[in-house]
């Protein structure tokens, strides 16, 4: 028994790591044909549609860019342009030097049997907290950048414990803003922000802090249970799983096993 948890340990973290290699190829190829500001900004308004409405946040990153919501003061401004944009209000007369013309069609947007927090409406009210922010600190890309090198830590040990809650102390840090749930928060740093940085980082050859976020891939904890991961640790009759990277490694078995896209969201 003790044997075969050896394997299925050694089994996900193979699997863990493919998948954060997959995120990263994603992320280079983004960065291939967008600025980091815009490439960051899109693959942010992507994950807040989850399954149902992907293609249509794409769509409002892409006619509202992030270049276009650098030039707005305040939340109030972001959430009225992205609100107009997506075809959820009329903010003509509300705002000055505004295209009024570009904007979707309501119908696109997928509503049906998508719980209240979750619909694009307040979605898109939630991500203006963190745009507003952005905007104060030189932009996306540099506002995650350098709370990521602040936060830098190299003192890792061989306490397992210690070194989780060092590294859940550090990303909460690095994710502090408002308008968006802690989950959902881990959830986008894991997702997102740590295979985007690596890539950077590995561009740039900085080994230390390349080193630093696989650290805390390695040891964070693991994100909120979804209904894949229940599935697959019932399947496979694990009581616990201890780390994001055995998360991640028990969701690229899904898709894996499953015959699924290996690289695609939950």
């Amino acid at each position: 028994m003790v044997k075969e948890l050896q394997n299925i340990e050694k089994q996900l973290t193979e699997l863990a790591i493919r998948r954060l290699e997959l995120k990263k190829i994603r992320m280079a190829n983004l960065l291939k044909i967008a600025l980091p500001d815009e490439a960051l900004y899109r693959e942010i308004m992507l994950s807040l549609g989850y399954k149902n409405n992907k293609a249509q946040f794409l769509e409002l990153a892409i006619i509202t860019p992030y270049s276009e919501i650098r030039k707005l003061n305040d939340k109030i401004a972001i959430e009225l342009i992205l609100l107009h944009r997506a075809g959820f209000i009329d903010a003509n007369g509300k705002l000055e030097n505004f295209d009024f013309s570009l904007k979707m069609d309501k119908n696109v947007w997928n509503l049906r049997g998508v719980r209240p927090p979750n619909q694009p409406q307040n979605r898109i009210k939630q991500i203006s907290h963190l745009l507003s922010e952005t905007v104060a600190k030189d932009g996306i890309f540099n506002f995650f950048k350098s709370r990521i090198e602040e936060n830098y830590f190299d003192g890792w040990g061989n306490d397992f414990k210690l070194n989780q809650k060092i590294a859940n102390k550090i990303v909460k840090k690095i994710m502090s803003f408002s308008g968006i749930g802690e989950q959902r928060k881990a959830d986008m740093f894991f997702n997102i922000i740590l295979p985007f940085f690596l890539v950077i980082y590995e561009n740039e050859q900085n080994e230390k802090l390349k080193e630093f976020l696989e650290n805390l891939y390695e040891y964070h904890k693991p994100l909120s249970p979804n209904s894949v991961i229940k599935s697959m640790m019932r399947r496979f009759n694990i009581k616990n799983i201890s780390s994001v990277r055995e998360y991640m490694g028990l969701i690229q078995l899904y898709y894996e096993t499953m015959g699924k896209v290996s690289h695609e969201e939950i």
